[in-house]
């Protein structure tokens, strides 16, 4: 069995409905929150889950304020990692594992970590306007 299967399998059995993107990744919803999970067949040890897109970054200030609050919360939250692409930001969390059945234990976690971490970073972007001095270093 692939990794995709394996874990189309377990996102069927517990309620979701994954869906192949063109990268051969599956997407899913929880809890109206939009999830990639990586099914990178080369490495099978390895397990990528991502929050994709979830805060547009509109202009350089703004871009000064996110890397702020990603940089602070990266180092408060275990195994989730934040970061830009194309514009935008995303949280995901990555581990080995040493079969790909074995994410099943942590599946749950991690959902709630990086759907926790998201809504960190929103309340920290909202609050923090462009008059408020940067965020204390922790």
């Amino acid at each position: 069995m692939t990794k995709t299967e394996i874990y189309s399998d377990f996102l069927t059995t517990e309620g979701y409905r994954p869906s192949l993107d063109k990268d051969g990744d599956l997407t899913f919803k929880h809890e109206r929150i939009n999830f990639i999970l990586f099914a990178n067949e080369k490495d099978e040890e390895f397990f990528k889950l991502m929050i994709p897109f979830f805060w547009p970054i509109e202009s350089e200030e703004e871009r000064e304020r996110a890397a702020r609050v990603m940089h602070r919360l990266n180092a408060e939250y275990k195994a989730a990692k934040f970061y830009p692409i194309d514009g935008d930001v995303c949280v995901c969390v990555e581990c080995f594992f040493e079969t790909p059945e074995h994410f099943k234990k942590v599946f749950g976690r991690c959902i709630d970590l990086l759907a926790a971490a998201m809504r960190e970073f929103r309340q920290h972007m909202r609050e923090e306007t462009p008059s408020k001095p940067p965020l204390a270093e922790a």
